[in-house]
């Protein structure tokens, strides 16, 4: 048999070929330099809260002194979407709006789960715990996870509080599945108070929120999970733009902070005094 001889092109093109395919799908979005080279500073909020991220990630902008260029995604999901435009809970990659500097990062208070820590870099912001919201009148009836079996919930799709109601139905709740009814967080606050679903599940600032602001004839009544850790998401290996927030984040714990102000006037509590309800709360 005839050897097959390499030229050193075909060597340096094999090696080249191999590093790209085995580099992972970690690509990282833009650096902080090329942000500020480029003079704006681009995040992606979503869900009912955006305005209150909208606000926060602006006042992040202008301590690092760059405009900030908001965009405002069709979906929650859409934050952990690969280059197909689908999420894979089981897979470790960069979400294609960060890998490709769409976004530079998401304000938007995620839960941080373990599968997103596969695609995602965190700076924690506060902890919070999933609470169910009840209408007054059916506090009586619905007072301990049990009470779920059965019952009509309403949810925004892909939360953290969806995935914890299916993973019930396939569990501890199979004999008696909770039905599931897709809404965004402002229409399953809206079915509660009005009765047309018999809970939702949000973190416990949200409930803090509603039931105090705009949905009075709804209460929260217990909590649901383990207490969980809430942040911002960058790119993994985006150290400095995850540094500058984690610094911004330190200087906003003095109260009357900007994040203060922002949350009294979204929140109707400032960040500040919600970091000691729920230590109280949840006693952690």
């Amino acid at each position: 048999m005839k050897a097959v001889k390499f030229s050193p092109w075909n060597i340096v093109c094999f090696i080249l070929c191999m590093a790209f395919s085995f580099s992972g799908s970690f690509a990282e979005g833009r650096s902080l330099e090329e942000i500020k080279q480029s003079k704006e500073l681009r995040m992606c909020v979503a869900g009912s809260s955006h305005e209150l991220y909208t606000r926060m990630g602006m006042a992040f902008a202008e301590s690092l002194g760059i405009q900030a260029k908001v965009r405002k995604l069709d979906s929650w999901d859409q934050q952990f979407h690969n280059q197909e435009g689908v999420t894979l809970k089981s897979d470790a990659y960069t979400p294609h709006l960060l890998e490709t500097g769409q976004c530079d990062f998401y304000p938007n208070d995620l839960v941080m789960h373990e599968w997103r820590k596969k695609k995602l870099d965190f700076v924690v912001l506060f902890r919070t715990r999933m609470t169910v919201v009840v209408h007054k009148e059916n506090l009586n009836q619905i007072k301990s996870e049990t009470d779920l079996k059965g019952k009509r919930a309403a949810v925004m799709k892909g939360t953290t509080y969806h995935t914890w109601m299916e993973e019930k139905n396939k569990s501890d709740f199979a004999d008696k599945p909770i039905s599931i009814r897709f809404m965004s967080t402002d229409e399953s606050m809206k079915a509660v108070n009005s009765k047309a679903a018999d809970f939702t599940i949000i973190g416990a600032d949200g409930a803090l929120n509603w039931t105090r602001n705009k949905v009075r004839n709804s209460v929260t009544a217990f909590f649901v999970g383990p207490a969980t850790e809430v942040g911002w998401a960058f790119p993994k290996g985006d150290n400095d733009l995850r540094e500058a927030a984690r610094k911004f984040f330190d200087s906003q714990k003095t109260p009357g902070s900007q994040f203060d102000v922002i949350w009294k006037e979204k929140v109707g509590i400032s960040l500040s005094e919600y970091a000691l309800f729920i230590i109280n709360m949840i006693g952690e």
